[in-house]
């Protein structure tokens, strides 16, 4: 599977199922030893996916200081 390839959803979704599968024991000691790299795959992809997400939102909360801002929100202007 190349993971790589997935979304995050579509990966959550798979890394879901291979979990499902291995509680409800629908898969033998090989295969489940098989579908753990595939999970472990799909979640480094997750989390990847993440990080890339965070970085991304944290750009956009930067100053023209390079500080952090927390963006509130719209604020109600009252004259």
């Amino acid at each position: 599977m190349a993971a790589k390839r997935l979304t995050f959803e579509e990966a959550l979704a798979n890394l879901e199922a291979i979990v499902k599968d291995v509680e409800e024991g629908k898969v033998g000691l090989e295969d489940s030893i098989r579908r753990y790299e595939e999970g472990m795959k799909l979640l480094k992809h997750c989390r990847a996916i993440l990080s890339q997400a965070e970085l991304k939102i944290q750009k956009l909360q930067e100053t023209a200081d390079g500080e952090l801002q927390v963006d509130a929100g719209p604020t109600e202007e009252t004259t």
